[in-house]
């Protein structure tokens, strides 16, 4: 989580100076995903939106690879087959018919695996969504939806979008679904290795819906503080799980400064190539 958010940081401020055209950031989001790739094995094929950059980080993708899409350097910085993490999608919510249709697909190849497709909560408003969680629930597709809610499709809070969770209207669709707070990561490891297990146990769809906050605006070109209360940002700002959760480990001398000196030189390592790519 700190390397991830380390690289977020570099690129925010490529981006303000002029030297990656868009970033969308995931801080605040980065328990929520690092908590729900390391349950995913390595082996499954994930299918991101454009946020999960945690996500990446996790599967080995540098901080390089991670932003030349968004410096215009080419489509896709990692090799996807490689990573088994497909391209970003920029076309909100078009990333869950690729995924159901991947595992159709891989199951029609005699080579049935689970699929994992990651989304946000406005995603789920559009008509793709709907489709792929229907394809998917009559296919009996073996795909892991996992929702990241932050509350804010863009400008829009949730409580606008819809009047039920995400995770009561998979259900509606036929698909098994839970929904969880992700403030403790160690916890949100738990319930997403519980989906995972499921959708490989029976070869059904799932979605986790996980409720997490975005601490900084939907995208570089988007000023948050415009539309978002003051007080709700710093609650986030102090309940920050990434802080929080070092904190406790430290507390608990599961890790020391030795190796939080080492996760430093980690993220200046991914910092310096970052620059020394795109920062001329």
């Amino acid at each position: 989580m700190l390397v991830a958010r380390g690289v977020d940081a570099e690129a925010v401020r490529l981006q303000n100076q002029g030297r990656v055209d868009l970033w969308l950031s995931c801080r605040g989001q980065e328990a929520a995903q690092v908590a729900s790739a390391m349950a995913i094995d390595e082996t499954t094929t994930i299918f991101p939106s454009y946020r999960e950059h945690a996500v990446a980080v996790v599967r080995g993708i540098d901080g390089v690879g991670l932003v030349a899409q968004w410096a215009g350097k080419t489509f896709c910085g990692w090799n996807p087959r490689r990573h088994r993490f497909f391209p970003y999608t920029l076309v909100v919510a078009a990333q869950t018919l690729h995924a159901v249709g991947y595992a159709i697909a891989r199951r029609l190849q005699s080579a049935a695996e689970m699929v994992v497709v990651y989304l946000g909560d406005g995603a789920t408003s559009e008509g793709d969504v709907s489709e792929a969680m229907n394809l998917a629930a009559v296919e009996s597709a073996p795909v892991l939806f996992v929702v990241q809610n932050n509350g804010w499709a863009i400008s829009k809070p949730s409580h606008e979008q819809m009047r039920t969770s995400i995770a009561e209207r998979a259900r509606g669709f036929g698909i098994t679904s839970w929904s969880v707070r992700t403030d403790d990561p160690d916890l949100t490891y738990l319930h997403c290795l519980s989906a995972r297990e499921h959708v490989e146990q029976t070869g059904t769809p799932g979605l986790i819906e996980l409720h997490t906050t975005r601490t900084a605006g939907h995208s570089s070109s988007d000023a948050h503080t415009l539309y978002r209360d003051s007080d709700e940002l710093a609650a986030a700002a102090a309940n920050d799980p990434v802080q929080r959760y070092r904190d406790r480990l430290y507390a608990a001398e599961v890790i020391d400064d030795a190796w939080l000196a080492e996760v430093d030189r980690d993220v200046e390592a991914h910092s310096r190539a970052m620059v020394e790519a795109f920062g001329r």
